[in-house]
């Protein structure tokens, strides 16, 4: 845990010191829903409908963009082999990067969330359930860029590759996570918006102990 604990804050706090790579990701994606903004007019019942789409979209994007920084900068700094080295198990090394993806996802999340709110009219009395949503789903996200993401680290079109394999995967992911917000901005009880988020819960638990498992020999071979 000490282990998992610490690799995710160097990773965090090499992020923050940079801040290139954030930065450029929450801009990009603050001019993309105010262009959705501005496409889908000014009534606030269309904006409305619309919101859950574009902010998972807007998400995913993110995902995309953020999923490379998880081993990119071990690669460019030569020190995935020490990580490699370290004795024990590696699923550590996956559960430390999980961390510092999924840490990531949740902030560009949150602004999202805001942002979204602001242009779409997005309501927020429900605000606790939306920020279990979207924890969920960042959590399914982070799990299935952070695999990737390692086995395309040594390869030089990842950046390329790393989404055409990421996004047939977190489809039910994304759906269940737009239909439970669906259900928000539409007032539905929570109730009926459970079965929504028990397969979002049920993909995260697959997802992160498949690739959990497979990791280290994915990295040895």
């Amino acid at each position: 845990m000490q282990r998992i604990f610490w690799l995710a804050w160097r990773d965090l706090v090499l992020e923050f010191r940079g801040r290139t790579g954030l930065l450029s990701a929450v801009f990009f994606l603050a001019v993309m829903l105010f262009i959705l903004a501005m496409a889908f007019g000014p009534n606030p019942q269309d904006l409305r409908k619309a919101a859950p789409g574009v902010l998972w979209v807007a998400l995913a994007f993110a995902g995309s963009l953020l999923a490379g920084r998880a081993f990119g900068l071990e690669v460019e700094d030569g020190t995935l082999d020490d990580l490699l080295l370290t004795p024990g198990s590696r699923e550590w090394i996956y559960f430390g990067k999980l961390l510092f993806q999924f840490a990531l996802l949740m902030l560009v999340g949150l602004v999202l969330l805001s942002l979204t709110a602001g242009l779409f009219y997005l309501p927020l009395q429900r605000w606790g359930w939306y920020l279990v949503v979207l924890l969920l789903g960042s959590l399914g996200y982070a799990a299935i860029s952070t695999f990737y993401a390692g086995m395309l680290a040594r390869l030089r079109g990842r950046d390329v590759l790393l989404p055409l394999l990421l996004f047939p995967l977190v489809i039910p992911v994304v759906l269940a996570a737009v239909r439970f917000t669906q259900g928000l901005a539409q007032g539905v009880p929570v109730v009926e918006l459970l079965d929504w988020l028990r397969l979002l819960l049920v993909f995260d638990v697959i997802y992160v102990t498949v690739c959990a498992m497979v990791f280290p020999y994915m990295l040895e071979g």
